[in-house]
């Protein structure tokens, strides 16, 4: 169904592309901070799962958000930064493992320069429709305080009594009493990192460890796809999936049956 009213575009997006690399020469222990020469935007290279993430570009994007592709000039402009700062690296484009794009949903402006473009968050009320809220930006970082906002916004418009605020002093999932049970933790070291205390969650669905983690994707993560599944919850290495594509069946066969009958004892 149409919308009863038209509402202004509220979001103007800009594309962020990173690369992943093996560890190079030089490459940093700890993640660092640095500033492009070339246009003095920030950027970081991290150590991340074995490899190194190193991002990222700040690019208009109008498209389909699904459309986003790291172009080559992005590449280049992060290799060679990175270059910059650690000469014995000599990276090129065949070093490259893998790269991926977001698309921030940065609120529309008519800035011409991305980097001047407000990464703050913001709560739209519609007069037309007085339920309707339109979260506009945002960011991984302030997720805490945006969603205390709009709780206490809703809860204003309903004229009920604001209750206590607890997000403060929740922890992620994963970090509950996590350096008692990573002390006791005898499984692979890779599920203490990803899953933290939730470890021994994702070991209890399947005898391999690999499985184990698709399983727990698509049953506690909420994956609805393959790509959900590798990309956005296990996080497995693109070349470690081209590599092993028993993964891929595995993950496609769960996705034909239903998580509680992948998960029944005995099933190999």
């Amino acid at each position: 169904d149409e919308a009863p009213f038209e509402s202004p575009i509220l979001i103007g997006g800009t594309k962020g592309s990173h690369v992943v690399l093996a560890p190079f020469p030089g490459a940093p222990a700890n993640a660092i901070y640095l500033e492009a020469e070339s246009d003095k935007r920030p950027f970081f290279i991290i150590p991340w799962n074995g490899n190194y993430l190193i991002g990222t570009t700040d690019v208009r994007f109008e498209d389909n958000p699904d459309e986003a592709r790291s172009e080559l000039w992005e590449i280049d402009y992060l290799l060679a930064e990175t270059n910059r700062a650690f000469p014995e690296a000599r990276l090129t484009r065949e070093h490259v493992l893998y790269t991926y794009s977001g698309v921030r949903p940065l609120p529309v402006t008519g800035e011409k320069d991305e980097q001047s473009i407000t990464r703050r968050h913001f709560i739209r009320e519609h007069p037309q429709l007085s339920n309707l809220l339109s979260i506009v930006g945002g960011k991984l970082t302030t997720y805490r305080s945006l969603a205390e906002e709009c709780v206490d916004l809703i809860f204003r418009k309903l004229g009920r009594p604001l209750p206590p605020c607890v997000t403060s002093k929740e922890v992620l999932p994963g970090a509950v009493n996590f350096s008692s049970f990573a002390a006791e933790f005898k499984g692979p070291a890779r599920l203490l990192r990803v899953y933290g205390s939730r470890a021994n969650q994702v070991t209890q669905l399947h005898e391999d460890p690999l499985t184990s983690e698709i399983l727990f994707a698509f049953k506690h993560e909420f994956a609805t796809t393959v790509d959900d599944c590798f990309l956005r919850r296990t996080m497995f290495n693109p070349v470690f999936i081209r590599e092993n594509p028993w993964l891929t069946s595995i993950a496609q066969e769960i996705l034909g049956r239903s998580v509680s009958e992948a998960c029944e004892p005995g099933e190999s």
